[in-house]
């Protein structure tokens, strides 16, 4: 298993709305690629335990885009070091399903911070720098970045609205 007991710690600083409740669900996972599908595996049982019914649809889109999140904090942050760690929350509700990563922030000598680059979008042979472009097109723009980023690391949010929040 690669996922890591929960530490206690100060809670990362993130774009959400201050009365934004505390996660339905959160597990720290190791800082590894197999992470990513553990993750993955996490909120997709989060999901079908919970008391919404949300859609196959809405559920790819969801484990596509927190599989991009996951992934760039394996690759580009210090949660990708030996020993790093990344932390997944996620909130449910019957509007929207949100879920954020936080990652260990920039890795020694690399300072980056997550952003979306629209200038990589049509360009088919770029290798990187299109994931979060993808994410916010999926969530219809609903996703940010701790601005600015935490000393601690970075928080990277999306939100996407549920089949009853887009008829309703």
């Amino acid at each position: 298993m690669t996922a890591v007991p929960q530490a206690a710690s100060p809670p990362r600083p993130s774009t959400r709305p201050p009365q934004q409740p505390e996660p339905d669900h959160a597990l720290t996972f190791a800082g590894q690629a197999a992470s990513v599908g553990a993750m993955r595996d996490w909120i997709a049982r989060c999901l079908r335990r919970g008391a919404f019914d949300h859609s196959a649809g809405l559920l790819d889109d969801l484990l596509v885009c927190a599989s991009e999140l996951a992934t760039n904090a394996v690759r580009h942050s210090g949660s990708g070091l030996p020993g790093g760690t990344f932390t997944a929350r996620l909130w449910q509700d019957s509007r929207r399903v949100r879920v954020e990563v936080a990652d260990l922030g920039p890795r020694p000598g690399r300072p980056t911070r997550p952003r979306i680059d629209a200038s990589l979008m049509g360009d088919g042979a770029a290798e990187n720098g299109r994931g979060l472009g993808f994410v916010a097109a999926l969530c219809e723009g609903g996703c940010g970045t701790t601005a600015p980023p935490d000393p601690r690391g970075h928080t990277v949010w999306f939100e996407l609205a549920t089949e009853t929040a887009s008829r309703g």
